[in-house]
């Protein structure tokens, strides 16, 4: 066996290959070379694997699990279980790095002697009635301060973490025992431990969200991913101008909230932080007692979020 790569990336995957091949080939782009790619698929009956062959690289490998567990925290535990690497990254079926991402976590992990990073994500809003359009963008994971806060979502795709911390924190829980997202529970747990959790400022990911595109997994083809990747490949003012346009974006939503236009986004925000500090100080995700009220049972919301991307929810598939 070759020797230990220094980073490990794991791509949880179902039935998405186009997107797929773009998350992949983000991999294949990186300015860190020393890396081992875990594509898992969670029981894929497309052409997944095909994907993973074409991209013709012995680093990457592809497994596809027998059973179809509907959502991220069985085939990330098989890729934690089988990874070889010192430091574990995740990255999303539909979402890409940027070309410096791995080298910018480790050395602001190093830099920050830090047992987790992330980076601010960029991402791609859903377009509107005209597909064709430029592109809109957003910031997303941004805390307070340099240090994580469990009361901001980060995508798993930013991550960056430590194997002993992985470890430490042990496997992503299933969404059936959970009110908040598997990925958010595992954060939440590792922040509990005292890991020392670091922002790294510079956007390195670019995330095109399934969860907020209707009826995304109907959708077999990639025009919007084929258009986002083709940028980030041939322009390289690319970030830039969607660093741009992200602020521009960020300031607006701002600004509705100063001017009074959002003024029930405002009360909840106000109802949200002494449940959300209750919370904490109990033990449990701050963001748990909204979605117990929202959505009533554990695995609602990644149900409600199945069938919003059209597939079923988590207790109406068909048993296999």
């Amino acid at each position: 066996m070759s020797s230990p790569p220094r980073v490990t990336v794991i791509i949880a995957t179902f039935n998405r290959a186009r997107l797929l091949a773009h998350a992949v080939e983000s991999v294949r782009r990186q300015t860190l070379r020393d890396w081992e790619l875990l594509v898992v698929g969670d029981a894929c009956t497309d052409d997944s694997a095909a994907v993973v062959a074409a991209a013709g690289d012995p680093r990457v490998q592809f497994l596809n699990l027998p059973e179809n567990a509907g959502e991220q925290s069985v085939p990330n535990n098989e890729g934690l279980r089988r990874a070889r690497g010192q430091w574990v990254a995740f990255l999303n079926h539909d979402d890409m790095f940027f070309p410096d991402h791995l080298e910018t976590a480790l050395a602001h992990l190093d830099r920050e002697r830090a047992d987790f990073v992330w980076s601010p994500l960029l991402v791609a809003l859903p377009p509107g009635e005209d597909a064709a359009a430029a592109a809109t963008f957003r910031l997303s994971g941004v805390p307070f301060s340099a240090d994580y806060d469990p009361r901001i979502f980060v995508f798993a795709s930013s991550w960056v973490c430590t194997r002993a911390l992985a470890d430490r924190v042990g496997r992503w829980r299933a969404a059936r025992e959970l009110f908040v997202s598997p990925s958010q529970d595992w954060l939440f747990r590792a922040w509990r431990c005292g890991a020392r959790m670091r922002l790294q400022p510079r956007p390195t990911v670019l995330a095109v969200p399934s969860s907020a595109r209707a009826g995304s997994y109907l959708d077999r083809g990639s025009a919007e991913h084929d258009r986002l990747a083709a940028a980030m490949g041939a322009d390289a003012g690319f970030r830039a101008a969607a660093l741009a346009a992200a602020a521009l974006t960020g300031e607006r939503e701002a600004n509705s909230y100063r001017f009074g236009t959002r003024w029930g986004e405002s009360l909840r925000a106000l109802a949200f932080r002494p449940v959300a500090a209750a919370a904490m100080a109990l033990g449990v995700h701050p963001h748990a007692p909204f979605a117990a009220l929202r959505y009533g049972r554990r695995g609602n919301l990644v149900s409600a979020i199945r069938r919003r991307t059209g597939l079923p929810a988590l207790d109406s598939r068909p048993a296999r």
